[in-house]
């Protein structure tokens, strides 16, 4: 399971697929990029300031070099962009999207809202989402999971990725930069929220 693999201390090895740009009309559309493979190097001992907050690196019992296996979602500005779910499906960099997941034209998916700062566009997005928005949709805010205190206690630049596992759970990871790898910071288990909820801040 991708969410043991990628635990506190954790090394890996991976290039963050650049942002899609298209239109910003607010429409939900497939996700473009295949990914780029991750690799998990090891566990490190090393501390970043203030620790791993609060508590050692985990050393997880995987040969070095193993890969981690997912689908990767695309961040569309000003679109909401979707893949349908086979494995474990990453996304990010995060800010504040709403990451969510729900049945779509038949099919289990996944959905990143790109949101951004012009507010015309992002209302656009929420129109577009909810309007479509599956009847059986959860989902969750993978940035607000980190205060900006557990950031800044790594000592190091930051960058926070979601995962949405097949089994349907959701997961908001810390990610340290290194040299040439990531070290994960930490990996937070978030309650989702349900299609009310979701409705409710789409509005």
């Amino acid at each position: 399971m991708i969410e043991n693999l990628l635990v506190a201390g954790a090394r890996i090895r991976w290039t963050k697929p650049n942002t899609v740009a298209q239109a910003q009309d607010g429409s939900i559309v497939a996700s473009v990029n295949a990914g780029n493979p991750m690799t998990y190097l090891g566990s490190t001992q090393a501390q970043p300031r203030g620790g791993l907050f609060h508590r050692a690196p985990r050393v997880y019992q995987a040969p070095a070099n193993t890969p981690v296996p997912h689908t990767w979602l695309d961040y569309i500005p000003g679109r909401t962009a979707y893949v349908g779910q086979g494995h474990d499906v990453l996304t990010g960099f995060m800010s504040g999207c709403l990451i969510a997941r729900g049945t779509y034209n038949g099919a289990m998916s996944v959905f990143h809202m790109g949101t951004v700062e012009n507010p015309v566009a992002t209302n656009l997005v929420k129109i577009g989402f909810r309007t479509d928005l599956p009847g059986n949709a959860s989902g969750f805010y993978p940035a607000a999971a980190w205060t900006v205190g557990e950031r800044a206690a790594t000592g190091m630049a930051t960058d926070i990725v979601a995962l949405v596992t097949s089994a349907g759970s959701f997961y908001s990871i810390l990610l340290c930069h290194g040299v040439n790898e990531y070290i994960v910071g930490g990996i937070k288990k978030v309650p989702p929220l349900n299609r009310v909820a979701i409705m409710a801040r789409l509005m």
